[in-house]
């Protein structure tokens, strides 16, 4: 028998994932509308929340984010074993190509940057650690999608279609979907300029030693710089440092 979860603690994560940058601020009639609730359990979750330290109300019935969910987040990053493999790998890709290089986990939004090498160029692109990327129109976030099953991605294609059509970044599903084939049979994803237009990138999935994708590498910076010389380059230092990360969990197994 499997132990039961507990429905609170999976109600107040719903709650938290109702705030996002365009909206910084909830209501309790918020909640209520959103989640299916009433309004006095929804105003008693967002009290319990913050009870616990992760909401503060600001201005009288609406409640925001506080620091400690982000110095959570960035312990996490930090403490984060995974980390430590890559970050010396990354760090010798980014000298060799002389170009910015991260390293994502797949997060509740959307590709989160575990850790990162920013490049020195004087015209360079810059991510911090726990940037969460688009998973439509990032080179990362594409590789994630391409390792969905059928179902979930059809699940996912559903929704992008009904919630994202007024992004400017919006791309039709069917040609998303194309995207997603190819990069399941060429083993990478690019981004031509997909979310910002002078930007391009290359990424590469990492699996353990089971075969599942735990995160992702890729190489990032100016579009008019990533070539197709740039490019193959960047794709084959970044399968190596893959290719490592996973030989070295087969070893800790």
């Amino acid at each position: 028998m499997s132990t039961p979860l507990n429905g609170s603690v999976l109600k107040g994560f719903d709650i938290l994932d109702l705030i996002t940058r365009e909206r910084p601020e909830i209501s309790a009639n918020i909640v209520a509308s959103e989640l299916g609730i009433n309004a006095g359990t929804a105003h008693r979750f967002l009290l319990t929340l913050e009870k616990a330290g992760v909401l503060a109300s600001y201005k009288r019935g609406y409640f925001g984010l506080t620091q400690k969910l982000e110095e959570l987040g960035r312990l996490a990053l930090e403490t984060n074993p995974l980390v430590g493999v890559i970050q010396p790998l990354i760090d010798d890709v980014s000298q060799k190509i002389n170009e910015s290089v991260m390293a994502c986990r797949l997060g509740r939004k959307g590709p989160v940057c575990i850790t990162v090498v920013n490049s020195v160029r004087p015209v360079s692109v810059s991510v911090r650690v726990g940037t969460v990327l688009e998973m439509h129109a990032s080179a990362q976030g594409k590789i994630w999608l391409s390792s969905m099953s059928e179902r979930d991605l059809s699940l996912w294609l559903d929704e992008y279609s009904v919630t994202r059509q007024s992004d400017e970044t919006f791309v039709k599903p069917d040609a998303l979907l194309n995207e997603i084939n190819q990069i399941r049979t060429q083993g990478y994803a690019l981004n031509r300029g997909d979310s910002e237009p002078d930007i391009g990138a290359v990424s590469v999935p990492v699996y353990n030693p089971s075969g599942d994708l735990i995160a992702t590498l890729s190489a990032f910076g100016m579009l008019s710089r990533f070539n197709a010389s740039l490019t193959d380059k960047s794709l084959q230092l970044l399968n190596e440092a893959a290719k490592t990360v996973t030989g070295r969990m087969q070893r800790k197994v």
